[in-house]
């Protein structure tokens, strides 16, 4: 059966945004969200664990685009600035400037017969654009800023690839922004890329722990014991910056990374329970803060004064595992 879930995972269809459930339980002593008996569990001693409200594995679901895009032209290429470059060996040309009307925009995957590979920083801030469409045939940065403030934008469409990156704020303060659809295929989803959006604000109404692409992009409203469900592959930076109600973690075996500052500041976390296989920890400031913090990875206990050894071992292990 896990088989089972696990395949429809990878069979999820392409355009997928979706969020998962926090764990823990409505606490008898009038506690919100803190599920009692996790943390003696977790130590190894006291009641049997309560069973958890989240998911044991994620299962993505199908976000429909605000629009049919099928049916709109691309913009023309007058309607860009833009010059080439070239970047981690990929050759084509950066966006730098939007000089169209606003509106509807289906931006071109190609400019001057090069391929776009970046759009630059508040190309889109004041653009008066409403919608945005945007299918990388190349390697693209979408670059810190790149639409922040855009308080036109109401939806955004963006079918990237295994070597795209949405960057940090790239969306952050569009104030009207409530439709969001990726590609699952985007590698990299950096930190407040949806900051001050209805889009981010409603999913985490929905549920506290908020997951795009297989990574989980926002867990401030997270409490208690905290479970990530399985299908997840990455924690995003900066996704429970200084959330003081989160008590413990588990982390699913499906989980590769956990990015810097992901869970920093997070004062209230002491007990953490790491997969084998994880591949970085966000070094020693994945955890910045949390001085009363206990790791478990492999059968060892680590120590807040031990997470720099701990995340020497575990990138070691990686590299030692690659082929």
């Amino acid at each position: 059966m896990k088989g089972k879930r696990i395949l429809s995972i990878l069979l999820a269809c392409l355009l997928t945004v979706t969020v998962a459930a926090c764990g823990g339980e409505n606490g008898k002593d009038g506690t919100e969200g803190v599920s009692q008996g996790g943390q003696d569990a977790s130590q190894g001693g006291g009641d049997e664990p309560k069973e958890s409200d989240t998911q044991s594995v994620w299962e993505p679901e199908q976000e429909e685009p605000a629009l049919d895009w099928s049916a709109v032209e691309f913009a023309p290429e007058e309607d860009f600035g833009f010059y080439g470059t070239k970047v981690s060996g990929s050759a084509g040309v950066m966006i730098s400037e939007y000089r169209g009307e606003g509106g509807v925009v289906k931006i071109p995957s190609t400019l001057g017969g090069e391929p776009v590979i970046m759009i630059d920083k508040n190309v889109f801030s004041e653009s008066g654009v409403t919608d945005v469409y945007f299918e990388a045939e190349e390697f693209v940065y979408i670059e810190p800023y790149a639409f922040a403030e855009c308080t036109t934008l109401n939806s955004v469409v963006i079918k990237g690839n295994e070597k795209t990156e949405i960057r940090d704020h790239a969306f952050a303060d569009c104030s009207n922004l409530t439709s969001v659809v990726f590609s699952e295929e985007i590698a990299e989803i950096w930190e407040a890329v949806f900051w001050g959006t209805p889009w981010l604000e409603n999913k985490k109404q929905e549920t506290p722990l908020v997951i795009v692409n297989r990574t989980v992009i926002d867990a401030t409203l997270c409490t208690g014991d905290l479970v990530i469900p399985d299908g997840v592959m990455k924690i995003g930076r900066y996704a429970a910056w200084e959330n003081e109600n989160i008590t413990s973690l588990t982390v699913p075996d499906s989980v590769e990374r956990i990015e810097v500052a992901a869970f920093g500041k997070c004062t209230k976390l002491t007990r953490v329970s790491l997969p084998d296989n994880i591949h970085t920890i966000g070094g020693v400031y994945g955890f910045a803060g949390d001085e009363d913090i206990v790791i478990t990875h492999m059968g060892t206990e680590y120590t807040y004064e031990q997470l720099e050894e701990l995340d020497n071992k575990i990138w070691m292990a990686h590299l030692n595992s690659l082929p």
